[in-house]
Formats: structure tokens, C-alpha cells, sequence
């Protein structure tokens, strides 16, 4: 049967169980929906996974639709079966929750998310902001590098998590509250490998620029995830644009 953890508990998987699935599986068809429960709201809910097909080989995919109170999770498998699952879900402020089926054909394809949430600490900045630019935004985004450990693929690299976006002050200053990731239950054993991206949004939301952490407070250029932040000087990154197309895929 799935495996769910989340935050404070492991959460209970709905009742429902099926017959053996279909050798292949259609697009149309989902082959795991996460009921999330309220007040959050589908749409908030962030997903991303990793199928397994009957060989070992492994596999990801965005088709992930949020619809009402769910999210399905939609693969297709382009002849291929798919045989286990295994998925990481996040929203705004919450904690981690993490879902797995060993085997799809005999394992329970439906799960819940419920969002606990995280105490928040504040990140203070400063950016030299380009002349000329107005109604700048500091954008964050949450780097999972524990991805490779937790879906026990090498190298694995999934699209970073959508955090928070805060206004820049004409002298460059800016000030955004981030959840406490270190007091996520799963963060000694799991999530502690993780990172946080910075970008530089112009007024219509486009990204300008990538910004980089002191050496000192990063792995990466990127700022590493704490309980609490000194003030935070960025620098803009050099030749970043293709990371910054990347980073939108």
C-alpha cells in the first residue's frame, strides 16, 4: 500500500482499493489523485514525482492537474507500464508531504494532503537594483536537493518549488517572510539537502535577473535553508539567463 508522510503524522490513505490496472495506461487515466483537504486549495498544492515501469526504468512527468479538491496525477506512458509512484507535495507555508505505491496494480491509487503549517522566519535583503527598472519583486524558490535521495535516482534534478515574492524598495531593500523548513519532522532525516533560489521580476512579472548569495551563507550561489537569516546582500549573476529559462521549465 502507499506509504504517506507528512509533518506531524502519517496521514491516512483513503479507502479505496482497485483490481489490477491495465497493463499500459492512458493519459487520460490517472494512475494516483491526492484529495487535498481545506482550507488549501488544490490549485496551491505543488507536486513532483517519479513513475517506475515494470523494467526498473524510471521517469517523470507535468501532468499533474489540479481540479476542484484534486490533484491527478496523469502519465503518459508511451507503452510502457507503469509499475510504482512515488511523489513529493508542497504548498505555500506547509510541510512536506511525500506519497508512495510500491505497485500500482495492487495498491491503493488515492492518498490526502493536508497542510500543516510551518512556523516562518523573515529574510531581510538588499539587491543592487538596475537603473531605470520600477515596481521590482524579489522572487524565492525552494531547491530540492534531496530529490536524488528521495525518488533513489542519481542525479535527479525536478523543477524548483514556488515560495513567495516580496517588493523592492528604491534603495534596494527588501524583506520577505519563508517558512522554517528546519522544523519540518522530515528535515533530519531528509530535507535538511535543500537550497533557495532568488530571482529579480520586473513590474509585469518578467525575471531579469538571478541573484547569488554571499559565499559565506551559500551552497551554490544559491542561500542555504535555515532557521533564521542575517541581512542578505545579493549580487546579481553573471550570464544567468540561461539558468533563468531552465528554472521556468
Amino acid at each position: 500500500m502507499p506509504v504517506v508522510r507528512s509533518a506531524l503524522a502519517l496521514l491516512a490513505l483513503c479507502v479505496i482499493f482497485g483490481t489490477a490496472a491495465p497493463a499500459q495506461t492512458s493519459p487520460d487515466e490517472a494512475i494516483f489523485t491526492i484529495s487535498v483537504l481545506g482550507p488549501t486549495s488544490a490549485k496551491d498544492v505543488q507536486v513532483r514525482y517519479f513513475v517506475t515501469d515494470e523494467s526498473g526504468s524510471r521517469w517523470s512527468s507535468t501532468l499533474a492537474q489540479a481540479n476542484d479538491d484534486k490533484v491527478a496525477i496523469r502519465v503518459n506512458t508511451a507503452g510502457r507500464s507503469a509499475k510504482a509512484f512515488k511523489a513529493l507535495a508542497y504548498a505555500p507555508g506547509c510541510q512536506f508531504v511525500t506519497f508512495s505505491a510500491d505497485d500500482l496494480s495492487t495498491s491503493t491509487r488515492q492518498a490526502d494532503f493536508q497542510c500543516v503549517k510551518l512556523p516562518t522566519t523573515e529574510l531581510h535583503g538588499t539587491v543592487a537594483a538596475p537603473s531605470g527598472q520600477q515596481n521590482l519583486q524579489v522572487e524565492a524558490m525552494y531547491v530540492v536537493r534531496w530529490a536524488s535521495k528521495f525518488f533513489s535516482v542519481p542525479g535527479a534534478s525536478i523543477s524548483p518549488l514556488a515560495l513567495a515574492k516580496a517588493p523592492v524598495d528604491a534603495d534596494g531593500a527588501f524583506s520577505m517572510e519563508l517558512p522554517d523548513f528546519t522544523a519540518d519532522p522530515l528535515w533530519s532525516s531528509l530535507t535538511k539537502n535543500a537550497t533557495l533560489m532568488f530571482f529579480l521580476e520586473d513590474g509585469t512579472g518578467r525575471r531579469i535577473a538571478e541573484l547569488k548569495s554571499p559565499a559565506s551563507l551559500s551552497r551554490g550561489g544559491n542561500l542555504k535553508v535555515a532557521a533564521s537569516y542575517p541581512e542578505v546582500a545579493f549580487t546579481v549573476r553573471p550570464n544567468n539567463t540561461a539558468s533563468i529559462q531552465k528554472s521556468r521549465q
